[in-house]
């Protein structure tokens, strides 16, 4: 008896928990998006901390298992010291990569920049003569009734503001990043306690959980979080490599044709390659427009070179080094992609992928199993 009125009580605390949050909601729409922003300012350093560690691991679990352990096998003395050794030679080999961008790349894309943007009215203006020209030769447009220079002057004027525009954030967002330095600096260091301890912040984890709930609870949250971190790691790293192999394709051999602004388009197509299906062709579009600005003989050939690049890393790179990781069909990936982006803007579109495939392979798994119980056979569709 005794226990049925703790049942019932326990359930009346959690439906009028229930309530309380919707009327929040209702009453005050702010209040819980405002807490969670305060809460997200407070705890931004250990988030990022969290991230860095989650990237640095990649690497580092690597070097670990595939040489640091292997020679610490030979030296007894350095066992204890493996997962050290192994951070400090990944943190060089990020530092020296670091190095090489900001003293080799960084000072040729800021040229690049600067060179575009100095040069735009000059390059929009020089575009408009061509194309006015080539319009004068076309004998069946002389007699049409709308003013083609004029819509051409206002599309090029349009597509002027727009790159300004585009521009001018690209600043202000890197004026606007001096103040992250501050989280990103204590995010480093949080992220260096993590990658030491990990397994000790594992096992505190796991005692937490199993303290509180039952086992087959805890192994469920277990194995998600195992699915989430494969499927996160998996995707990341064999993105991060197969845009490695694309950018340097792209930067040889646009530098070979002459390809105008060829090291700013071989870093910008493979970065936004990182979004799926429409990020390819964003960043082949602009790199088309810019191209077509600077040397309008070009954009033809950078075309059809860009994508006999991209059919050869889509047949022979692509498949080994990313294979099908995520297991999702193209329907899946756009829905990551469309409600990822409108959720949060690139980053979801980004990160909406991964998630989504952990959601569909853990709804897969519990409906398979539920079909199964019943002893339902379905035909498989060819």
């Amino acid at each position: 008896m005794n226990k049925l009125k703790d049942i019932k009580l326990k359930n009346q605390l959690i439906i009028s928990t229930y309530i309380m949050i919707f009327l929040l909601f209702i009453l005050k729409p702010t209040l819980i998006p405002g807490i969670l922003s305060k809460l997200m300012t407070a705890f931004k350093p250990f988030i990022i901390g969290g991230v860095i560690a989650f990237l640095i691991n990649l690497p580092m679990k690597l070097i670990e298992e595939k040489i640091v352990i292997p020679l610490c096998k030979a030296h007894k003395e350095l066992k204890n010291m493996s997962r050290v050794i192994s951070l400090v030679y990944t943190l060089l080999i990020v530092v020296i990569i670091i190095w090489i961008f900001i003293s080799y790349i960084v000072p040729q894309l800021a040229d690049s920049l600067r060179s575009l943007t100095n040069n735009i009215p000059h390059y929009i203006s020089g575009l408009q003569n061509e194309i006015l020209n080539k319009v004068d030769t076309l004998d069946m447009l002389k007699n049409t009734s709308f003013d083609i220079q004029s819509m051409i002057q206002k599309f090029l004027a349009f597509v002027q503001n727009f790159i300004n525009m585009f521009i001018s954030n690209i600043f202000n967002f890197t004026v606007g990043i001096t103040n992250f330095f501050m989280n990103l600096f204590l995010g480093i260091i949080i992220s260096m306690y993590i990658l030491l301890s990990k397994e000790k912040l594992i096992l505190q984890f796991k005692k937490l959980i199993y303290a509180f709930l039952d086992e087959k609870k805890c192994e469920k949250i277990i194995y998600i979080l195992k699915l989430t971190n494969n499927k996160f790691s998996r995707f990341i790293l064999g993105q991060s490599i197969d845009g490695l192999i694309l950018g340097t394709a792209f930067f040889i051999v646009f530098s070979l044709v002459d390809i105008p602004f060829a090291l700013l388009i071989s870093i910008m197509i493979p970065i936004l390659n990182f979004i799926p299906i429409f990020g390819t062709y964003v960043g082949i579009a602009i790199s088309a427009f810019i191209i077509l600005m600077v040397k309008p003989t070009s954009v033809l050939l950078f075309l059809v070179l860009v994508f006999t690049i991209q059919q050869l890393d889509g047949k022979f790179v692509y498949p080994v080094v990313v294979g099908n990781s995520l297991g999702l069909s193209p329907l899946w990936i756009l829905l990551a992609i469309v409600v990822g982006g409108n959720l949060f803007g690139v980053v979801g579109m980004i990160l909406g992928m991964p998630l989504t495939s952990v959601v569909y392979e853990l709804s897969s798994k519990a409906i398979n199993d539920r079909i199964n119980k019943k002893n339902i056979t379905f035909k498989k569709v060819e």
